[in-house]
């Protein structure tokens, strides 16, 4: 599996987009993009790229969830590349509707879906266990100090990513988490549980 991390347009508030090839282009390889943002701007990047002789370039979309910046620009990708969307919930040009725990195939390995509400009740992380990868979405995974309030589903999204083995984290927007992926969602997890304690 591939990760491709594709620049944003830095004129368009947009979310951070990933392309997902197999190691080799081969032609069982299902070539995925997570999150097309708003405005089909990475497909310029996207046609630079070897994605495969004689292969659609984004055969397949997952939204992480269908917020205007990260699902706007779904029509663009099936348009150019008869792309099939899957996502949580339906919307314009959903093809696919997702349930926990599914398996989609993606690049030349696996994603496991997990529906994590907290950000939005159709929010969803894929993880990968071969690599140990997590596309987390908008799903904040770095609280760093206590205060506010949490609701009750936001934290059992991050007890159930605290028990998978993750080396990187592919943010919806912010850099790349890639040294203690796991003992920082455990502080997050800690911080909110505090928080949430604390509050009148």
């Amino acid at each position: 599996m591939r990760v491709i991390e594709l620049s944003r347009a830095p004129s368009v508030y947009t979310c951070r987009s990933y392309l997902i090839l197999g190691d080799w282009n081969v032609l069982g390889d299902v070539n995925t993009l997570i999150d097309p943002g708003t405005d089909g701007s990475v497909i310029d990047q996207i046609e630079t790229l070897s994605t495969g002789c004689g292969k659609v370039p984004v055969e397949q979309v997952i939204l992480t969830h269908n917020h205007f910046d990260h699902a706007a620009g779904v029509e663009i990708f099936k348009l150019r590349y008869g792309a099939r969307v899957y996502a949580w919930c339906d919307g314009k040009d959903v093809d696919e509707l997702l349930c926990d725990g599914h398996i989609i195939k993606a690049g030349d390995d696996q994603l496991q879906v997990m529906h994590t509400p907290g950000h939005s009740s159709d929010s969803i992380c894929l993880y990968n266990h071969t690599h140990r990868i997590l596309f987390s979405g908008d799903t904040q995974l770095r609280v760093r100090t206590a205060g506010g309030v949490f609701v009750p589903e936001y934290i059992e999204t991050l007890r159930r990513l605290s028990t998978l083995r993750i080396d990187t984290v592919y943010s919806g927007h912010d850099e790349p988490i890639n040294h203690d992926a796991e003992g920082i969602i455990l502080e997050t997890l800690r911080n909110v549980r505090n928080r949430t304690l604390q509050s009148p």
